[in-house]
């Protein structure tokens, strides 16, 4: 491949030097597609790239080449503000994005700047964070109440709960506690309303948004209130998507606010709640949260009695740890509590009762114990979560445009190279395409219809909008799948393949309808691709609701591949109550799944059953 790839830059560059840069940009194009190269050989095609490009006079595509490079000073005078506004303004903020933390006096003009130019091109969102940035709050605040005016116009509900929690959070910054309170109460009271709305449709992914951001107004607002709504959502989320480590962090981050507010009791429940959790889930925290439940437990005891609150809160307190000291056999643990409950200012006959368990539980033999193991320190911090009060609006502000969202990513070196360049390519296919469009004679179509080009460059994109694995690549599939064409249609559902998120899932259900056949095979194929442990929901959805039974058998084909017990647990429910020819899809799934530990839980559900089922059972038993 190496030297094929040397052939064709040969050739490219002679195609240059000889004065026919039409040639040289398609084989330069040829190979920008090969994301996978080294990096020096992508660079120099790069630099060839770009050098036919500004021969070309199509300053546009050498511009996100420069960015890409991050060469940003050449990349500035290629995009007039004009034409471009969003680049030209994106080329500043790469600019000014390094100095803001060390130079912000040298960043704030190079974001005014570019956000005068956003605010002129009617790009609110993108103006109103460039503002912020900036130190503008002003102007930054105008900004978001134009979004909020375009979208109360739209009845876009869970966008405008995200531009009044921003409002909240300038109006905070700017020292107006009361105008912040109010725009919070107002995003609380929408997003509230719109994840139940979500959770309602079984979009539980857009319900975690929700109470994500819900989660944040408590962090700002200092309200435990707040933060305990937002944590105990997510965790129940998280849970119902059995995502194990997910619900452990944000355990652990609620614990560790719990404890700082003094919330002892709330925090002793959450501790015994997750003891609960991590035994159900074959984890091997159990007894350390165990353990660190009956010592919360005491600590709200005694605040009780620091507070002269009812004697009765304070023993039930204390009985409440001795119940956490007793599951992991701690009898020392347990004799001191009797003791404390024995000193309480209760009944005479109740305190001899405590006496008396206290010297039984001195004879108590306890045999050593090792240390239970606790949850990993480099998982036990602060839980970070992505802005998506930020991200998503950009998102709304973008609608889906490939070529946008592309073109946010190529300078974005947070990005892997390989998605850069992937996303520098769609980019580079959309102006070709545009080019072409203009004067198809001209590039040389040989009579190729335009509506042939477009379906091909169509295709091109979502393609590798697939390869860049990324989630921002959701949003503009969708908008291809609009497109009348089948053929984009497929395109767009055979993109979904890499894509391993929940929300894949509601545009696959809907190529698995469409009334393309090619569209709906393409889903299928697809969907035998996503196997993942947050995908069980979906595709035990997809199998539930869906009649057609290459459909369902094509659902329990990727559950089969996931390895997670609860996909397990639903292939053995498929078993138990599936027709025929899908028990037959389970039992073979089952034969060679992955996870040992659903052998105890079929042998256990092969007792209960009989005739054929249980037959099937002994079958993958036998075979295992």
């Amino acid at each position: 491949m190496l030297g094929e790839n040397a052939g064709v830059l040969k050739k490219a560059q002679q195609h240059l030097a000889q004065g026919r840069p039409q040639q040289a940009e398609e084989l330069f194009r040829q190979l920008l597609s090969q994301a996978n190269a080294i990096d020096f050989e992508y660079n120099e095609w790069l630099d060839g790239a770009a050098r036919t490009y500004r021969t070309l006079s199509r300053d546009r595509e050498a511009g996100y080449i420069y960015i890409y490079l991050g060469r940003l000073d050449r990349a500035r005078d290629l995009f007039p503000r004009d034409t471009c506004p969003v680049d030209a303004a994106r080329v500043l903020e790469l600019q000014a994005r390094p100095l803001l933390k060390q130079w912000p006096d040298r960043a704030a003009p190079l974001f005014a700047e570019a956000a005068g130019i956003l605010a002129g091109a009617g790009h609110n969102v993108l103006a109103a964070l460039s503002y912020v940035d900036a130190g503008d709050l002003l102007r930054a605040r105008q900004r978001w109440e134009r979004v909020l005016a375009e979208l109360q116009m739209q009845e876009r509900d869970y966008e405008r709960g995200l531009v009044h929690f921003n409002l909240g959070m300038l109006a905070r910054r700017a020292g107006d506690k009361a105008a912040g309170g109010k725009h919070f109460v107002e995003a609380q009271r929408i997003l509230e309303e719109v994840a139940d709305d979500f959770e309602g449709r079984g979009e539980r992914e857009r319900a975690f948004d929700c109470y994500a951001v819900l989660l944040q107004i408590g962090k700002e607002l200092k309200s435990y209130e707040n933060l305990a709504e937002g944590y105990i959502n997510c965790i129940r989320v998280l849970k119902e998507d059995n995502l194990k480590f997910y619900v452990l962090q944000y355990y652990e981050d609620f614990l560790r606010i719990s404890l700082e507010h003094e919330e002892y009791h709330a925090a002793a429940t959450m501790f015994r709640e997750a003891a609960d959790y991590t035994r159900r889930a074959g984890l091997v925290w159990d007894r350390e949260y165990s353990r660190r439940a009956g010592d919360t437990w005491c600590l709200a005891a005694e605040q009780n009695l620091r507070r002269g609150g009812p004697v009765k809160l304070t023993e039930n307190a204390f009985l409440a740890a001795i119940d956490s000291f007793n599951g992991i056999a701690d009898f020392p643990r347990v004799r001191e509590v009797y003791r404390r409950l024995s000193e309480l200012k209760l009944s005479e006959r109740t305190c001899a009762r405590y006496r008396l368990l206290m010297q039984r539980y001195a004879e108590t033999h306890t045999e050593p114990q090792e240390e239970s193991p606790s949850f990993p320190e480099y998982l036990r911090h602060q839980h970070a979560y992505p802005d998506i009060w930020h991200l998503d609006l950009i998102e709304w502000e973008y609608a889906g445009d490939p070529a946008a969202v592309c073109a946010s990513i190529v300078g974005d070196v947070k990005y892997a190279d390989m998605v850069r360049r992937r996303a520098l390519f769609v980019l580079l296919l959309h102006l070709d395409r545009k080019q072409r469009e203009q004067a198809p004679a001209q590039a040389g179509d040989g009579g190729l219809k335009l509506v042939e080009l477009r379906v091909s460059v169509l295709s091109q994109i979502a393609h590798e909008l697939g390869q860049m694995t990324t989630y921002n690549s959701l949003r503009p599939l969708e908008r291809l799948y609009e497109d009348a064409d089948p053929r984009v249609r497929r395109a767009a559902i055979d993109a979904l393949r890499c894509l391993c998120y929940k929300r894949t899932f509601p545009l696959l259900v809907r190529g698995l309808h469409d009334a393309d056949e090619g569209v709906r095979e393409a889903a299928l194929r697809s969907m035998k691709d996503l196997h993942f442990p947050n995908a069980v929901d979906p595709l035990s959805r997809i199998y539930r609701e869906h009649e057609d039974l290459k459909v369902k058998a094509a659902a329990l084909e990727s559950l089969g591949r996931v390895g997670d017990l609860s996909a397990g647990e639903f292939l053995i429910d498929v078993l138990r109550h599936g027709e025929d020819s899908l028990q037959d899809v389970a039992r073979r799934l089952l034969s060679r799944y992955d996870n040992p530990d659903i052998l105890p839980i079929l042998r256990r559900h092969r007792e209960l059953a009989t005739g054929r089922t249980r037959d099937l059972m002994e079958g993958v038993l036998r075979g295992r």
